[in-house]
């Protein structure tokens, strides 16, 4: 999408995860061999020279660019929200893009312009799951937490504005320094990606 300027601020990107599901829910990744047995089938319909997404780097936020300052949150906000069974599917998956209003009823912003969604684990309708809240001007990163398992993280923006890959490192490859200041209040030390001393 381009802003009134002219610029782009938005391009849709999907990447699948060829994920493993264990007993309890968890996900993890497929490793390298069971992707191009699954994949390769796939791969003769598509024009690999295309992707946005690095061959030496197969995290996600490789397809973004960098902001070149780090997610600074002005304020920490804590919701509830219990899930719907409109939001997941028969296997108790989220629906990636139920995700952005499920995060406007715990943060009341409209009008979302791009969102970054990382759907963890699976749910259950009527699991409560408790939503910390982390606000920089117009965007807004979401921890959502069934107990102390990490089900869902989503960066949300509300104005024309890219979405970067400080931010989505943080609400995936740095979640777990972020989850400690959530459980127990001890804001991690400042980082190229993130800095919480606003909060």
């Amino acid at each position: 999408m381009f802003a009134d300027d002219g610029s782009l601020y938005m391009r849709g990107l999907f990447g699948l995860n060829l994920c493993q599901i264990s007993a309890t829910g968890a996900y993890s990744g497929a490793d390298a061999k069971a992707y191009d047995a699954f994949a390769k089938d796939l791969r003769k319909f598509t024009d690999p020279s295309r992707s946005k997404f690095s061959k030496t780097s197969l995290r996600f936020y490789s397809a973004y660019p960098k902001a070149g300052a780090p997610f600074t949150p002005e304020k920490y906000l804590k919701a509830s929200y219990v899930v719907r069974s409109t939001d997941c599917d028969m296997y108790n998956v989220l629906f990636q893009g139920r995700v952005p209003s499920m995060m406007e009823s715990c943060y009341p912003q409209r009008d979302a312009r791009a969102f970054y969604v990382n759907i963890r684990m699976s749910v259950h309708p009527g699991d409560e799951l408790a939503v910390h809240v982390f606000v920089e001007k117009a965007k807004a990163m979401f921890v959502c937490l069934r107990g102390k398992e990490p089900v869902l993280t989503a960066v949300g923006h509300y104005e024309a504005s890219p979405i970067c890959q400080e931010e989505i490192k943080c609400a995936s490859l740095r979640l777990p320094i972020i989850l400690k200041f959530c459980s127990e209040g001890t804001k991690p030390a400042p980082c190229e990606d993130y800095d919480f001393s606003k909060v």
